[in-house]
This record gives structure tokens, C-alpha cells and sequence, in this order.
């Protein structure tokens, strides 16, 4: 799918494509999506720069993301997608800036690029070229990272409660099923944590790539705060992924327990009916000469030495507090 916008009063609006005559010169704003090699070819040639293919976007090299073609600047980073659906996933998503025009390469739907839109048509917000586009949704991108980690620092923190929470740690197999949201968030955080590192990466390629695109956004210092809010981002990310790793140990530690409060149970048990059946062994000998089986209070006897070899036993770890 290929939809075209250009610019009308700062707002981007769609345009209609008849890929018979091309794409319009107006257009600013490029967004391919899944395309066919068609779209593909229309955008390369209002663009002039060859647009990677899916294998190459998922290059992992850095030099195969971010470089220049034919002065048009190719940046390629991963991007948090699937979140919505308890699927997250790095897509990679490429970004073309050539002839003051941008094109955006996606694989998955990202709402960062929904976020973007409802932005965009705002008064008060800037979206007056294609760098100011690419900006906003660079923004996005990073917006939409902090709501996910905002929403995983909850989940960690719910986590945390019910790990330590005597009812819950009581619940048959609850613990268990914590280690599998445990999981989850660790990997849905290690998979944000690249992401960031990516548009990093990005951001920090811009300023040798163009200089000229850094120098006329000091007055407005908008990629310096997206630096600023990226590295507080990944800050937080290594607090969370300590913190994980923290009450993963500790999880293992209380299943630990547990299964050793079972075999402690299993062990005191059998230690306290050692001796009843040590008893009912020997009397259960078949020895011609056994005095105790002519007694008339032999069976009693027996039963009442059972009992106390039981007893014994297990009043001694009753005080002992192993029960």
C-alpha cells in the first residue's frame, strides 16, 4: 500500500496516486507499507534513491541501516510494534530523506504512525516541511516507547506485590504463572531497550550525514531533546531489566522453597513412622522362639510401642519447629 500526503496549512492530507503517471511532485510524505514492486518503483523515482529491500532492513550492521544515497539519507531502525496485541516485535522501518521530501518503509502497523496523524492536525503543531514530518514521527516513535515501558513499570511493580504476597505465593502453581509474566516483560523490555538504541543510533547519524539539518534545528533543539529523552528511556529500561532480574531470582528462590518445604514434609513424615514399622517388622518375624507372642498384653503392648515410637519423633521436631 502506498499513500501520498502533502502539506496544506501544516496539515498533512492524502493525496490520490495513479502509479501510471507517477506519484505527484506535491507530495511530501511517502508511507509504504507492505508495497508492491510497483509502489516500490514510483517512490524510487520522484525520490532518486533506491529504497532497501526487506532483507537488507534487517541487516543487522549498522553500516547496512544509516548511510547515504546519492545524497539522500537511508536510516533504518527498529521499531516496537505488536505491543496492542501481546505480540511485541522490532520491525524495522525505513527512513528516506531526498529532494525535501521523506518516504517511510514499513512491514507491521506501528501506532506510533497513527499517534503522528492525530498530532499533525493540531493547530499548534509543527508540521510545516518534510524534515518537520520526519521529526514528528520520530517523536512518536518515542512517545509511544514510553508509554509501553510505562505500562511494563506497572506490570513489574504488580508483579513485585503478588511475588511477595502470602495468599498468592499459597495458590497452587501461581508462582509458576508469574515466572511466565515475568518473562513476557523481560522480553518485552529488552526488545524496547533496542529499539531505543536504534533511534539513537539514527539520531546520532544525522548530525555527520547533515550537518546542515542540525545546525537549523539548534534554534528549535528538537533532535537534542529526542537525544535527552532516549537516554532517559534507556536509563529506565536498565532499572527495570535489574529489577527483573531481581524478581526472577527471587521467584526461583521461592520455588525453591517450596519444593523443599514438600520434601521436608515428605522426610519428617517418614522419619516418624520409622520406628512404628520398625516395631511391627520385628513382631512380624516368624522365629519359634518369640516370648512376647504368648503374653496376653502382647498385641497392646505392641500397639502402645508403635504409638510412643511415633510420638516421640514427632514432638521432637514440633519443638524443634521443623513442623
Amino acid at each position: 500500500m502506498l499513500i501520498a500526503y502533502e502539506l496544506l496549512n501544516g496539515d498533512p492530507v492524502p493525496m490520490t496516486v495513479d502509479l501510471a503517471t507517477g506519484i505527484p511532485p506535491e507530495a511530501i510524505w511517502i508511507d509504504l507499507m507492505a508495497s508492491s514492486r510497483e509502489e516500490v518503483a514510483a517512490a524510487e523515482r520522484l525520490l532518486s534513491a533506491d529504497i532497501p529491500e526487506p532483507e537488507e532492513a534487517r541487516e543487522i550492521e549498522y553500516s547496512s541501516r544509516f548511510y547515504l544515497d546519492n545524497k539522500a539519507l537511508v536510516m533504518t531502525p527498529s521499531v516496537l510494534t505488536g505491543v496492542h496485541r501481546n505480540q511485541p516485535v522490532l520491525s524495522p522501518v525505513t527512513f528516506i530523506l531526498s529532494n525535501r521530501r521523506i518516504a517511510t518503509v514499513r512491514y507491521e502497523e506501528s501506532k506510533a504512525f497513527g499517534q503522528f496523524m492525530n498530532r499533525a492536525v493540531k493547530p499548534d503543531y509543527p508540521c510545516s516541511d518534510a524534515l518537520s514530518v520526519l521529526f514528528g514521527i520520530w517523536e512518536a516513535i518515542i512517545d509511544r516507547t514510553a508509554d509501553v515501558i510505562e505500562k511494563a513499570s506497572g506490570a513489574i511493580d504488580s508483579i513485585n506485590g503478588r511475588i511477595f504476597d502470602r495468599q498468592t505465593r499459597a495458590r497452587r502453581g501461581a508462582l509458576e504463572d508469574l515466572m511466565a509474566e515475568l518473562g513476557y516483560q523481560a522480553d518485552l523490555t529488552a526488545k524496547a531497550r533496542e529499539s531505543l538504541s536504534s533511534m539513537e543510533r539514527m539520531i546520532q547519524f544525522m548530525a555527520p550525514a547533515k550537518p546542515e539539518i542540525v545546525a537549523a534545528d539548534k534554534k528549535n533543539g528538537r533532535l537534542k531533546l529526542m537525544s535527552r529523552d532516549v537516554k532517559s528511556l534507556s536509563d529506565q529500561l536498565d532499572f527495570l531489566a535489574n529489577k527483573l532480574t531481581f524478581l526472577l531470582e527471587a521467584t526461583v528462590g521461592l520455588i525453591s522453597i517450596q519444593q523443599n518445604e514438600v520434601i521436608r514434609v515428605l522426610t519428617v513424615a517418614a522419619m516418624i513412622f520409622f520406628p512404628p514399622t520398625l516395631v511391627g517388622t520385628v513382631y512380624g518375624m516368624n522365629f519359634d522362639f518369640m516370648p512376647e507372642l504368648h503374653w496376653t498384653i502382647g498385641y497392646p503392648l505392641a500397639l502402645l510401642l508403635m504409638v510412643v515410637s511415633g510420638l516421640l519423633p514427632y514432638l521432637f521436631f514440633k519443638k524443634r519447629g521443623w513442623l
